[in-house]
């Protein structure tokens, strides 16, 4: 119930961004039902030639096969003909075509398809031209005005061997679309696999009536071809026409030409596409646009998610994977399915998206950064208050501190008991270290409210050093531990002198604090090249491994915490930052059981 509760209140307050994706969705759906109705040309020349069905083969008459095969001499009107637009009478000889028919009916073909249309006013055929009348061979035929057939002049009794080659274009002169109408004679393309008895009848029939998208296989070259000149020569080679589907058209005929998505194809050449759709089933099928609607709604969805998960940059970056995706989902799909599915209208619907997505989380953002700035300003005015009492404190705690320090001096000062004199001392050394504690809050007070300040000025850090251990000696005297420093001679440097004590001071009395009694250490002071090296090595129990990487954090004590050392685990943390505040790097090596190694190195000049 909560968890409904809280994606409902979600929901919610996203409304402005729904209403938009609906936006979206609802103007990238209009787009299938008017976009890319006839303009997916460009699908089939990125495409390419595609393997088209081997038992299609073409024969090209035209009109230099002609010429060359019967002679100048054939044709009294030559000079005439040869400034006049040949028809398909042109091409009428009945020896010729019967020689021709012949040479391939030798080979066996399956089927024979005429694309020219040879009139009855033709002269009359012989009666010896016999493979004219072959059952194999089928003749193009035509209609007159009213719908009524018109033979041609090799058509049988009963008009069997006599079929349509009907191809209409679009509106823009372009074929891409066959349709077999219902008529008195059956299209060319049905003729043929029938003929072949290639085709289930009564799959044959489902074409007629309907409109159906070519799938293209490619252009002049998709299909196996060869010259009529070729043929009646007799120069084909063997088992060429075997078990194939033969369609004799022109290639020269402007009658016979047409624009298609893969340029300019004769009649017989698209009569091939055809008959290879029909033969393999690859007509090409459009989705419909509410399926379209549902996948452009699955692009957008995924789009939204890209655009409200990742920065702008990033995300601009993957909607254009994205729309690049889609694209190639789409021409895949095209290719191996041949599934029409729109490549244009989800790249528009994401360019949409895209300009509205920013729109919104513009406006979002700049709520947004309203309320940062209310919040920051808030948040600054509590730090700041919480800074102020811990100010406060601390410097109210410093006064009683220090008195507590001059009662203790000046109590052991005069003749007092042992007894009284060892709570006297335990007294003095915890209120030093209270004072310690006290500072550290300070400084880590001062660093998070950015108030921390260089002063800068020469400084010998050899003098810083000895001014250290000065004050910690006793400290190590306590422990009879040997604290010797070792100081190379150098120049003085540019730094915040009271800084760099503070981080000398932690450091050396880290190393007091953690090696044990009788233990050594040494500080080191050295030049080399361009930088100041300051390094303090004891001989403490050293320091784990997994330690190491953690222990300039805040507030981290490490194997510390566990033993009876006291700390707050500020004063390397104050380390790091106030060297690195210089320029300058901090350092650690460690062994166990043989001792640390710690300190850091500044820069010669600022």
């Amino acid at each position: 119930m909560i968890r409904s509760v809280v994606m409902f209140q979600h929901l919610k307050s996203a409304k402005g961004l729904w209403l938009r994706v609906l936006f979206c969705w609802a103007l990238g759906s209009t787009l299938p039902f008017f976009d890319e109705a006839d303009t997916y040309d460009l699908r089939f020349r990125l495409r390419g030639a595609q393997p088209a069905a081997k038992e299609v083969v073409i024969v090209h008459l035209d009109q230099a096969d002609w010429n060359a095969y019967h002679g100048p001499s054939a044709y009294y009107l030559r000079a005439i003909k040869e400034f006049a637009v040949p028809s398909d009478s042109f091409f009428w000889k009945a020896e010729t075509w019967d020689r021709l028919l012949a040479n391939m009916l030798a080979q066996n073909p399956v089927a024979v398809g005429v694309a020219f249309f040879f009139s009855q006013q033709l002269p009359s055929i012989d009666s010896r031209f016999t493979h004219l009348y072959d059952p194999r061979v089928v003749w193009t035929g035509q209609l007159d005005s009213e719908g009524r057939p018109v033979m041609p002049l090799a058509a049988n009794s009963y008009g069997y061997n006599v079929a349509l080659t009907d191809l209409r274009e679009d509106e823009d002169r372009t074929l891409r679309r066959f349709s077999a109408t219902v008529g008195p004679l059956p299209h060319l393309s049905l003729k043929l696999l029938e003929t072949a008895h290639l085709g289930d009848p009564q799959r044959l029939n489902a074409f007629l009536g309907e409109t159906r998208l070519i799938n293209f296989r490619g252009g002049r070259s998709a299909f196996r071809s060869i010259s009529a000149l070729d043929v009646l020569r007799g120069n084909v080679p063997a088992d060429f026409f075997k078990n194939k589907i033969v369609i004799i058209g022109s290639a020269s005929l402007p009658s016979h030409l047409f624009q298609t998505p893969v340029g300019r194809l004769s009649r017989a050449e698209l009569i091939a596409q055809v008959v290879d759709n029909m033969l393999e089933k690859r007509w090409i099928t459009r989705i419909s646009p509410w399926v379209a609607s549902g996948y452009i709604l699955l692009i957008l969805l995924v789009a939204i998610s890209i655009l409200t998960t990742y920065p702008q940059t990033v995300g601009f970056v993957f909607l254009i994977w994205l729309g690049l995706g889609a694209t190639a989902f789409s021409l895949w799909i095209f290719d191996s399915f041949y599934l029409w599915v729109p490549a244009i209208s989800p790249l528009v619907t994401l360019l949409i998206a895209y300009v509205i997505l920013i729109g919104y989380q513009l406006s979002v953002k700049e709520n947004q950064t309203w309320r940062l700035q209310q919040e920051k300003q808030l948040l600054s005015e509590l730090d700041q208050l919480r800074n102020n009492f811990v100010s406060l404190i601390s410097h109210d705690l410093k006064t009683p501190i220090a008195k507590i320090q001059a009662i203790c001096d000046r109590l052991l000062a005069g003749q007092v008991t042992e007894d009284v004199r060892d709570g006297l001392g335990s007294l003095r050394k915890e209120s030093v270290e209270l004072h310690r504690y006290i500072q550290s809050i300070l400084q880590l007070s001062r660093l998070e409210s950015n108030s921390v300040q260089l002063r800068k000025e020469a400084t010998d850090l050899n003098e810083v050093v000895e001014k250290v251990v000065e004050q910690l000696g006793a400290l190590a005297a306590d422990k009879r531990q040997d604290l010797h420093i070792d100081l190379e001679p150098m120049f003085s440097i540019e730094v915040d002198s009271m800084l760099i004590q503070e981080v000398v001071m932690n450091l050396v009395e880290n190393a007091i604090k953690y090696t044990p009694n009788d233990g050594h250490i040494e500080v080191k002071t050295q030049e080399v090249d361009d930088k100041v090296i300051f390094a303090v090595c004891d001989s403490g129990p050293g320091i784990p491994a997994k330690d190491r990487e953690h222990i300039f954090e805040k507030f981290f004590r490490g194997q510390a915490v566990q033993s009876n050392i006291k700390g707050t685990g500020l004063g390397l943390f104050l380390v790091k930052y106030f060297v690195e505040l210089h320029g300058g790097e901090v350092f650690l090596e460690s062994d166990i059981g043989k001792g640390t190694r710690v300190g850091f190195t500044l820069p010669l000049q600022a």
